[in-house]
């Protein structure tokens, strides 16, 4: 097993704390060791991220070269790919991850979630079709703020963005 990175000596007033064997300060012992452990998981979750990227390479790499793409083309493929999942701000889709965030917060079931939403006059169509992408219908923007917590001008600004809200 390799030793962690960034440690300390907790045998002194003021301790050294190190980084890979090196000294780079001194501080108290109980600063020292909850400093090291959040500066080694740093160095841990940027050694993930760096896998993670690593393994997004090859898969679009692959991707290419099995459907006969220009495998030049990786890191577009991949800038693609990372704004595909990312979180959406506006529109249908930040609403459908809204109502995916309060059913969660709720604890219910799809179903139950479902039936919730019908009896605040939000159809399990008008929901599929919200997943879906489709464009929200201006009727259901109320409805949809009960089932949110919110109210009607904050769904507003996340259906359309905060410039065309107040439209």
């Amino acid at each position: 097993m390799n030793p962690s990175p960034w440690s300390f000596d907790g045998n002194k007033n003021f301790v050294p704390i190190l980084h890979e064997g090196t000294v780079v300060g001194f501080l108290r012992p109980d600063y020292a060791e909850k400093i090291a452990q959040v500066l080694n998981a740093q160095d841990r979750l940027q050694a993930d991220r760096e896998r993670l990227r690593k393994c997004l390479q090859l898969a679009c790499f692959d991707l290419l070269r099995q459907g006969g793409g220009d495998t030049n083309k990786v890191e577009e493929l991949m800038k693609q790919y990372a704004i595909r999942v990312e979180r959406p701000k506006h529109g249908s889709r930040a609403i459908a991850f809204l109502l995916r965030d309060r059913q969660e917060e709720l604890q219910v079931s799809d179903q139950e979630f479902l039936k919730f939403c019908d009896t605040l006059k939000v159809s399990p169509q008008q929901i599929k079709d919200i997943f879906a992408g489709k464009p929200i219908d201006e009727s259901a923007i109320g409805p949809l703020a009960r089932i949110l917590g919110k109210n009607p001008t904050e769904v507003k600004t996340v259906l359309r963005g905060p410039s065309e809200a107040s439209a």
